[in-house]
């Protein structure tokens, strides 16, 4: 065929097939995108772990309703400060007749004349009758007391916003633990998966000498119970992740299955490089000393509402009277007047109790001076506790370290021939205790930081 032919029937074929090439690698890029997207869980930073958990945390919106509660709570003692409105309807009918006898002259002469005249019998009729009583009354001096009242809710609403703030709290600082408490899992994980590796090299090497009959049969065993306990020691680590998982997902209030992978936290804090930094955070973020000073200012507003106790209560009153089925009664009464009530002797009752407020003043005052100097005797532990955390982590790092370059030396030279099987089963042991302490170091400066985060107590 000429290949001026051939080159048109391959133009032509490529022509028809090519969109249909496209499609499929189309679809097929596609397809593995969600196969990837799918293997890929997402990447968990701490900052969306602590905000989830702030949106969807189910202890969080518990104690929230206590703030909806204070607030109810201050919108009703509001509305008394308008006039209150009372109305009463009463009615009734007489089982048997009542029946009055008025002596002779009992009410004296009238033009010299007795009255009533001679012995009267009056007899009431067994019917029904009812009465209506309307009250409306605006307080005039109890506004004061009112307006005092209101502003001791406002201080209990901000007592219940305090709280809340603490359970906000309280969940960052157990999402933080179980974020960290992940971060040294996965690393002993990783440390583990090392040490499984290191040990199957071994064992690979082992057989080998075995076939050999360089080393005996036992030693060769020896090896795989290693393997077999550095395997063990893998899944129970899985296994810890999985439920250190599940449990962060709990406090983040979503599904205790969503997969995820974790990413890196700094390294140190602001408040770490100076103590007074630190104090100066805690002193201005402690919930303990936020509620301390509020209920302060609870004890003194109380103490202004049993002071105005002694103001005389005065109000202006409105009364409505209306006996409309009672004959010889009027059948409406109308008065509008002023009420006053004043307690003029009490034999110091009010007194004692400004008294007893005022010593709520002074206790809570030197409430929140201990707790102040409490907080601050906190704060300086958790920093020391820190700092001599990161130095031991240190420490315990460059020992795995320099143990790890001597057992990879160790492992090359019994892979050599030049060195025995129990210099290297030495050497790992050592490595086993390195690691081990380095896992211990990094549990220790994991804590230290938790707790040095709460001690700071910011949000």
């Amino acid at each position: 065929m000429p290949e001026g032919s051939a080159r048109r029937i391959f133009l032509a074929v490529a022509a028809r097939f090519f969109p249909v090439a496209v499609l499929f690698a189309t679809f097929a890029g596609s397809a593995a995108a969600q196969v990837t997207s799918a293997e890929s869980p997402a990447v968990l930073t701490l900052e969306t772990a602590l905000a989830e958990a702030q949106q969807n945390n189910r202890l969080i919106k518990i104690a929230s309703q206590s703030v909806l509660f204070s607030n109810d709570q201050i919108l009703a003692a509001k509305t008394q400060r308008y006039p209150q409105f009372n109305v009463q309807l009463s009615g009734s009918g007489l089982l048997t007749p009542i029946s009055i006898t008025v002596p002779k002259d009992a009410f004296g002469l009238v033009n010299g004349s007795p009255v009533p005249a001679q012995d009267s019998t009056i007899t009431t009729n067994p019917h029904f009758s009812a009465m209506s009583f309307i009250q409306i009354s605006q307080p005039l001096s109890q506004l004061y007391s009112v307006h005092l009242n209101v502003e001791l809710m406002k201080v209990g609403k901000t007592l219940s916003q305090e709280q809340l703030r603490q359970q906000r709290q309280e969940i960052t600082n157990s999402v933080k633990e179980a974020y960290y408490g992940l971060l040294q899992t996965q690393s002993a994980l990783d440390a583990a998966n090392e040490n499984v590796k290191a040990l199957r090299e071994m064992d690979r090497t082992t057989t080998a000498y075995l076939q050999q009959k360089t080393v005996l049969q036992y030693q060769s065993t020896g090896v795989k119970v290693q393997l077999a306990q550095a395997e063990l020691q893998v899944v129970t680590l899985q296994d810890t992740f999985e439920t250190q998982k599940e449990n962060l997902n709990d406090l983040m209030g979503r599904d205790i299955r969503t997969d995820f992978t974790l990413s890196g936290v700094p390294e140190a804090l602001p408040q770490e490089q100076s103590i007074e930094l630190a104090r100066e955070s805690a002193l201005a973020n402690r919930t303990e000393i936020r509620q301390a000073q509020i209920k302060i200012d609870q004890a003194v507003y109380a103490k202004r509402l049993q002071k105005a106790q002694y103001i005389p209560e005065v109000g202006i009153q409105y009364l409505f009277f209306s006996p409309f089925t009672i004959q010889g009664f009027p059948s409406n009464v109308n008065s509008l007047g002023i009420s006053f009530k004043w307690d003029i002797f009490d034999w110091g009752n009010k007194r004692h109790l400004l008294d007893e407020k005022q010593r709520g003043i002074e206790q809570g005052q030197l409430n929140l001076l201990e707790t102040r100097s409490q907080v601050t005797i906190d704060l300086d532990n958790r920093y020391r506790k820190l700092r001599e955390a990161r130095a031991g982590l240190k420490v315990a790092e460059l020992g795995q370290q320099a143990e790890k370059e001597k057992l990879e030396v160790v492992l090359e030279q019994y892979k050599q021939k030049a060195a025995l099987l129990s210099a290297l089963q030495t050497e790992q042991a050592n490595m086993a205790q390195s690691a081990a302490q380095y896992q211990q170091a990094l549990s220790n400066f994991w804590s230290a930081r938790s707790e040095f985060e709460k001690a700071l107590g910011e949000n």
